[in-house]
């Protein structure tokens, strides 16, 4: 038995895509870029002369898509932009990821010793709480327990790259969760790029993946407001997607409407996202918006006053001592009249 390809009867050219492009980039884009990126890509290789107007037109979309399509691509570092006179006609030219890899990504691999920490070093880290929570952690990423290799690989990095467990778990969480990607020599580079980018903590960690233009960024951001000591879920990180990419919140509203977390325990993002939701609903999308964002006030209930014995007296500064004097009086005769007597007349008890 064996296999053999059919061959074609006339040469409609082909359009070979590097696997690393379908492997690490394609999966977590929008489908709009890709298509942008892949019909750019064909025509960069049957050396076409084209526009991003043309691109547009051949491929339905507004010219903003396509424009939008070349910045991402630009800040995933796979194409670089040569600018001509014409703003909206730049050069695309395609990175080769190849090349790209060995220079940015295996370089922080290259040439380095493979002896790892040994068993008892790796038993003695495990005793510690911080460090058994990032395997813990990790694995729930990965799906599946950690071999004994690989936890070996992860302390030997804490220690070569100076990295707390927290920031190593964000580092997984960026690379699982956000790239999904689970080689370890990819997450290696990340976490190389980290140390010599000066990621030490949340703070320089947003700040180095903000100037990226990278989403995960605004998950830290959000993950330290609501004081969480962990990294998001991925059911998590697609309501925080669902809040920028549907609800267009900025993150300046969605800061806002985490303002009170620190008053509630154990905040969740199901009870900010009911609130969001409803800002979403009502229009709010600046924080000017939201001063007619007003609860009803509160009916005061009237206080029901409890009677007493003393309920029915009289107080008023406008009774006279002989209206007084009456007015117990008729008591006076009520109470004789349910004993079935008659009140005295003047003078009856001088006879």
């Amino acid at each position: 038995m064996y296999f053999i390809l059919q061959e074609m009867q006339i040469d409609l050219g082909d359009t070979p895509i590097e696997n690393i492009f379908i492997n690490d980039y394609m999966p977590q884009a929008d489908g709009t870029y890709v298509k942008v990126y892949l019909m750019g890509y064909k025509c960069a290789k049957d050396r076409q002369s084209f526009n991003n107007e043309i691109l547009a037109k051949n491929l339905k979309l507004p010219l903003t898509d396509v424009l939008n399509a070349w910045n991402y691509w630009e800040s995933e570092g796979i194409i670089i932009k040569h600018e001509t006179d014409d703003e909206y006609n730049y050069i695309v030219e395609f990175v080769n990821l190849k090349q790209y890899y060995v220079d940015n990504v295996y370089k922080h691999i290259r040439n380095v010793n493979n002896k790892y920490v040994d068993n008892d070093k790796l038993i003695s880290s495990a005793k510690k709480p911080e460090i058994k929570t990032m395997m813990e952690e990790i694995e729930d990423m990965l799906g599946r327990p950690l071999k004994i290799s690989e936890k070996q690989k992860i302390i030997t990095w804490l220690n070569k790259y100076k990295m707390s467990p927290y920031i190593m778990t964000q580092a997984f969480s960026y690379c699982v969760n956000n790239k999904k990607v689970k080689r370890f020599n990819y997450i290696e580079s990340v976490v190389s790029a980290w140390y010599d980018a000066g990621v030490v903590d949340i703070d320089t960690m947003v700040e180095y993946l903000e100037k990226r233009n990278d989403r995960f960024s605004a998950f830290s951001r959000i993950s330290k407001a609501l004081g969480f000591n962990r990294t998001l879920t991925e059911a998590e990180m697609r309501i925080i997607d669902k809040w920028i990419d549907e609800w267009d919140f900025s993150m300046e509203m969605i800061l806002k409407c985490l303002d009170n977390s620190t008053k509630i325990n154990n905040p969740n993002l199901n009870y900010f996202d009911k609130i969001l939701g409803e800002w979403h609903k009502n229009g709010f999308k600046t924080i000017e918006d939201l001063k007619y964002d007003k609860k009803p006030e509160k009916i005061k209930k009237e206080t029901t006053k409890t009677k007493n014995k003393f309920h029915n007296f009289i107080q008023s500064d406008d009774i006279s001592g002989d209206d007084l004097e009456k007015i117990a009086r008729e008591r006076f005769e009520k109470k004789l009249n349910k004993l079935g007597l008659a009140i005295p007349e003047e003078g009856d008890g001088d006879e």
